[in-house]
């Protein structure tokens, strides 16, 4: 089964449709679903008959989302977790938001780590916690979606463990890994540990029910396949086990880490792009394992023949053999749009997907 499902980033709203994204998107959410509406109204109209939409990068699932939900802590699950330990919101008008400092980059002791215990107790979480029972008394009708999920499939979302790690550490947790190995398994222990606590605790006050888990383990194609195996696998395994079915994320051309991803409890989806071999994740997991791919930077751009892209869709389809494939991208302000639609009109030419979109 092949299915395609695309997004527009913040940057392309920005330049196309004139949206900006200040602080207000992200922490007033009668604000953020207002400015939503328009935007997908915006989307749809740009887009009739192709399945594009309005959604945070890669992280929602078009079946679950109806104009009756609205979004409470909509932000980045990396950049909650590092706000927690002390870093600041830094936002822009014309692209994703992200967080200044890195509040453990002169960590040197397992002792310095936050007591887990603590984290409920933090400010962001209580304003949080006061948004949806604020949405719960003031719009009883909408479909409230907390912290840590994008729709209302109960699908978690998280960044990795090295993701999560190089965040909070800098590029110390490098060699951290090699010359404090100790410490480097404590700090993925805690990251672990701390993302279970707020789903769990989200979840449970935004009556949703935890049905998997998305890791973006962005930052894991930097590391070779043993210290993956080492300090990755165990951490995404224990998510694996506590919360449901894995769907992984890598960023970059991440074959080397294919047979380590294979070890990981529950592991039901990979997600990959940038020339990553779909042909090898098939001859590891089998013809009856999922697979998410993004095209490679290389034939989106402008200036990139229809040619090169047609023959990428050639190569994954084939390299696919037929197994369940979902093909996704974010449409970016230097992508060239006709080489994006491409590859739907040809999807759609062999009979693989039906036109139209969902919302």
């Amino acid at each position: 089964m092949i299915k395609i499902q695309a997004s527009v980033s913040k940057g392309w709203l920005n330049k196309h449709g004139g949206f900006t994204f200040p602080d207000q998107y992200y922490f007033d959410p009668v604000f953020r679903r207002e400015q939503d509406l328009k935007i997908n109204r915006f989307v749809g109209e740009r887009f009739p008959g192709y399945a594009i939409y309005n959604m945070e990068d890669n992280l929602i699932q078009a079946p679950f989302v109806n104009e009756n939900q609205i979004l409470v802590g909509a932000i980045q699950p990396n950049m909650i977790l590092a706000a927690l330990l002390g870093a600041q919101f830094s936002f822009f008008d014309d692209k994703d938001s992200d967080v200044t400092g890195r509040p453990l980059e002169q960590i040197s002791t397992i002792a310095e780590l936050p007591p887990l215990d603590t984290i409920l107790e933090h400010p962001l979480v209580k304003d949080l916690e006061r948004q949806i029972r604020a949405i719960h008394d003031s719009h009883p009708l909408l479909q409230l979606i907390p912290p840590f999920f994008w729709d209302e499939s109960g699908r978690a979302t998280i960044h990795g463990v090295i993701t999560t790690s190089l965040k909070l550490t800098g590029d110390n947790i490098m060699m951290t890994m090699l010359a404090d190995p100790d410490l480097a398994h404590a700090i993925h222990q805690w990251i672990v540990d701390a993302y279970i606590i707020l789903i769990q605790h989200f979840a449970l006050i935004g009556n949703l029910n935890v049905t998997s888990v998305h890791v973006g383990e962005c930052a894991g194609t930097m590391i070779s396949s043993d210290l993956y195996d080492e300090f990755v696998v165990p951490y995404i395994s224990q998510l694996g086990d506590r919360l449901g079915a894995v769907r992984l994320h890598s960023c970059g051309i991440s074959d080397h880490l294919i047979e380590p991803s294979s070890h990981i409890h529950n592991l039901k989806i990979i997600d990959t792009g940038s020339g990553t071999s779909i042909r090898t994740i098939r001859e590891v997991m089998g013809n009856d394992f999922e697979i998410n791919v993004f095209p490679p930077l290389e034939v989106l751009l402008q200036g990139v023949s229809r040619t090169v892209t047609i023959d990428w869709l050639d190569k994954t389809l084939s390299d696919n053999q037929g197994g369940p494939l979902q093909i996704a991208y974010h449409l970016e302000p230097d992508y060239d749009v006709s080489n994006c639609l491409a590859i739907h009109d040809e999807l759609e030419r062999r009979a693989l997907i039906s036109p139209g979109r969902l919302y």
